[in-house]
Parts: structure tokens; sequence; C-alpha cells
């Protein structure tokens, strides 16, 4: 065997006297993260941010009695059309480099007296067009659904709230309200924190981050990534598989596949004891010398960690055992050298598969002939979603190498993946997170690095999903050593396998139900409901 080491509120209290109270919920889909804000009181052009897009209120939070007395007199859509000062401006500009999604729903709830809305009549037009007329074109509260805004782009919406002509004047006697305006998700504005149910699993742990600064510590990537570090964090999860994994943090900018594609913040999760020592890919003697191919969409253990839906044909050897909780044979060497492999036991239960989300990973690796002067968390994290694949450093001179004739890719659809060495990286935490973080991570065995990363692997070595281009070779991949060192290892060899996955966006955590003790913690891991 060749080894080679390398190395994310505005508040003003006053009340208004208001016939007619609407209250928008705005919600932001394919961004770093989505805002939570209240907004009381009648200041104008607010600005709000939610990740990488802009939501400017051109006339403030609010239309009034007191201000616009003309807007609450019960007429006719014809008439209402007519008073343009009765019109709600928003404006959403996507300041970032991708694009994102977001509704817009009405919803009354949000109000301290709210007011039923089918008293209201709600005219909403984009450009000056009219795209939704509530409750005109049905009882649905969504006026717009999952819709795209391009990078750089400006959209421009005004809403047109009026009561309707059939509709009797409202008593003013019990309408005293605090006008409210809504972004589900969660921000920081003026110091305050406000998040919006903090059952689901993504604002659970980011709630936790607020109060624990140790543990739980934003990555420098763009997308700001929240991980918990450290030599053993509280960060014991049950999925329902009758094994413990644990949480490596809030992934940012996801693509669901579960949810249409959408870019989401999702949970990410590792098995916290791997399954046993497997060969990522094997291969026949003429083919790369039978020591693999180090392409993750098509390797032995992909098959062996997935449902077959996922990927074609159907193997002899390892298909979906661990997916399936089954016994059969799985590689363990060179030249498809394989050994019976039984996970009726610690293969992943049904309750577990029906949390985890199909998203789009990223499989793309170096670019270059690998430098261990420059493989630091965040170069391998930029890496890992580029372009390059496996094997175009490869040159065959007419050696057995590298002649595979496997399609490579940079991305892989599917339920069950590994981590990735910007994982192991970023996991690093205590006094020595500073130094470590800048570091090489071939030298993550050195200054007390590995002492304080808690993905280092216990015993045996640990696969990654990111393979390691060569001149030479198109069998090798990244793998975490057990000293605590990112090596790269021909694909044959015998790695352990850590299960990673991603959970479901609506997944919930349930709280803590035992109070005595640290929840994620090992004897008392995180619940889901």
């Amino acid at each position: 065997m060749k080894d080679k080491n390398i190395g994310t509120i505005l508040k003003t209290e006053s009340k208004v006297i208001a016939y007619v109270v609407i209250c928008l919920v705005v919600i932001v889909l394919g961004i770093s993260y989505a805002l939570f804000f209240e907004v009381k009181g009648n200041e104008k052009n607010q600005i709000v941010k939610a990740g990488t897009l802009e939501f400017t209120y051109a006339n403030g939070s609010q239309i009034t009695n007191e201000t616009n007395s003309e807007c609450f007199i019960p007429m006719s859509e014809e008439e209402a059309l007519k008073h343009s000062e009765c019109e709600y401006k928003i404006s959403i500009t996507n300041t970032g480099t991708l694009p994102g999604n977001y509704n817009i729903n009405l919803n009354s709830d949000a109000v301290d007296k709210p007011m039923a809305l089918n008293k209201l009549k709600v005219i909403l037009k984009k450009e000056g067009q009219v795209v939704a007329d509530y409750p005109k074109d049905g009882t649905t509260t969504s006026l717009v659904a999952n819709e795209k805004i391009e990078a750089g782009s400006v959209i421009n919406y005004t809403v047109q709230v009026y009561v309707d002509a059939d509709n009797e004047l409202l008593n003013a006697e019990d309408d005293e309200k605090n006008i409210s305006l809504k972004i589900n998700g969660d921000a920081v504005v003026n110091g305050e924190e406000v998040i919006l149910d903090t059952s689901l699993a993504v604002n659970f742990i980011r709630k936790l981050a607020k109060t624990d600064n140790i543990n739980l510590i934003a990555d420098d990537t763009s997308e700001a990534n929240l991980r918990y570090v450290g030599s053993n964090p509280n960060n014991y999860i049950d999925i329902g598989d009758g094994s413990l994994w644990r949480i490596i943090g809030v992934m940012n900018n996801i693509t669901d596949l579960d949810n249409g594609g959408q870019q989401e913040s999702l949970l990410k999760i590792i098995r916290a004891k791997n399954i046993g020592g497997y060969s990522l890919d094997a291969s026949k003697d003429d083919i790369n010398n039978g020591w693999g191919v180090n392409e993750w969409s098509d390797s032995d253990l992909m098959k062996l960690l997935n449902p077959n839906t996922v990927y074609s044909g159907t193997p002899e050897i390892g298909g979906s055992l661990y997916w399936n909780k089954d016994s059969g044979s799985c590689y363990n060497g060179p030249s498809e050298k394989n050994e019976i492999c039984n996970f009726e036991k610690d293969g992943i239960s049904d309750e577990a598969k029906s949390k985890l989300s199909k998203v789009r990973w990223n499989t793309g690796t170096v670019g270059e002939s690998y430098d261990t002067n420059k493989i630091t968390p965040k170069y391998m994290y930029t890496a890992e979603r580029s372009s390059h694949d496996g094997k175009e450093q490869c040159i065959n001179t007419g050696g057995n190498y590298c002649n595979d004739q496997i399609l490579r890719t940079t991305t892989w659809d599917g339920y069950i993946g590994l981590m990735y060495p910007s994982d192991y990286g970023y996991a690093v935490g205590g006094s020595v997170r500073t130094n470590c973080i800048g570091k090489n991570m071939n030298d993550y065995s050195n200054d007390g690095c590995n002492l304080n990363d808690w993905l280092i692997p216990s015993s045996d070595s640990s696969w990654t999903i990111t393979s390691l281009p060569l001149a030479t070779d198109s069998n090798y991949q990244f793998i975490i050593l057990s000293s605590g060192s990112v090596a790269g290892s021909s694909c044959y060899i015998s790695g352990g396998v850590l299960p990673v996955g991603y959970l479901k966006v609506n997944t919930k955590i349930k709280n803590n139900p035992n109070p005595d003790k640290e929840y994620g913690s090992i004897n008392n891991p995180f619940i889901l409901e």
C-alpha cells in the first residue's frame, strides 16, 4: 500500500388606533440564514437584511387610520385601486452572489388583537402587475410562493389593503393594536435576538450557540456554517436507529432535493462509532492496478451505504447492505478482495431513514498537485466545492494506475455520505483553535490540534468523501488517520466508515427530558420528535 501524508429589534413601543391590520410574513429560502423581526411604530424607509436579501419598506411598517383614514372606508376593488396612497411598498434586493428564494404570506396571528382576514381585501402587485388578489384568488393566504430572485437583482412589490364594501365599519372600541410586520427565521437587530420555532433542529442548535461560544463556532467560510468544536462537545443525538450519532453542525446553502431543490440550512450528523473497516472502492487487477477508483458517485462504499435508487445497476457485492440492514459480502482489500459483513444490527433503521434528506453533495477536490502548505480547512472547503475531479491530474504513461474509464463528477445526489476533510479541520477547538485552524491538516498531529478535535478517529482511520488526485494514480482518497493527520490512501484499504447525513428541514428536537443532565451529552443525547 502507498500512503502519502498531505497536508449570521428594532422595536418602538407605541400603540395606534387602526381599523385594518395586515401582517406580512416573508419567508426567505435559499440563503445562508433567514430573519425574524418585529417592527412597531411608524418609522420610514426601514431596511432589514436576511442573509444576502435586503427588504426595504419605503413607507414604514404600517398604514393607520391616523395617517391614511381614507384607506379604511369600505370600498370596491375598483375604488381601492385608485388610492395609491394606500399602497404598502416593499423592495427586495439580492446583494449576494447566489440566487435566493422567498415566499410572501398573509398572517393575522402576529398582531395583539387580530382581525379576521376575511374582512380584508389585499391586492399584491409585482412591478405594477397584479400577481395576487386575496381572497379573490382563493382562500389561501399565500400571496407569492417560492419566488426566485437572481443575484444583484431588485424586485418591487406594492401591497394594497382595503375593507370590502360589503363589510360594515369595524368597531374601533376593540381595535387598539400594535401593527406588526414579521419575517420568519432568526437574526440580531440592535443586539436583541429573537428566534422563531426553536423546536426546529436548526434553530434549536442556533439558540444554543447564543450562550455557548466554546463548543459552537461559525466557520470562516462564505456560508458561515455553525459547527461543534473541541475535544468532546455535547453534540450527541438519537435519530432512532439504536446507535448514537453526533451533530457536525448547521450547514447553510445545502441543496435539499427532498424539498424541491431549495437551498436550506440543515443539521449535518455523523455516526458516533464506525460501522467497520471497508474499502472505499475495489477494482480488478487490470483497472488502476486493482486498487479501486476514486470516484464517490460510483464507489462500492457509496453503494453499500445508500438505497439502490441513487445508483445504477445491482452490485454483486455489498449493494445497499447498510441501508437495508442486511448481510452479505463487503470489499476490504485490493483486487476486489471481500469478506462476510453483517449490518442487521448496525444498519440504519426505517425510522432513522425517514429523518434523512436527499441532498446534493459536493465531491470536487484540489485542482493542482497537492501542496502540504495549502491543505488548511478553508482551502479544502473551497476545493471540495470546485469543478476539479479525482482523475484530471493523472497522466497515464502506459502503466495501469489510472486507466479506469469511470465518468468523473463533482456533485452527487444521495442520502448517506462521509465527512469532508474540512469537517475534520473545522472541528478543532479549545485554546489551540486559532493556531490550528490556519495549519495544514497533515500537521494536526502536532501542537495539540488532534487532541482538541472530536472528529479524530478513535482507533482506525476514517474515510472522507473527497478524492485525492495524483499525477500517477486515480485511486487515492483523502483519509483521516488515527494520529489526527489528514492523509491520502489507495481506495482499496480497509478504512473506518462513519456514515454522514443531513436531517430533513422540518426535523424538530424535543425539550430536554432530563433537566438534571446536560442535553446532548452521551448519557442524555438530543432526541428528535
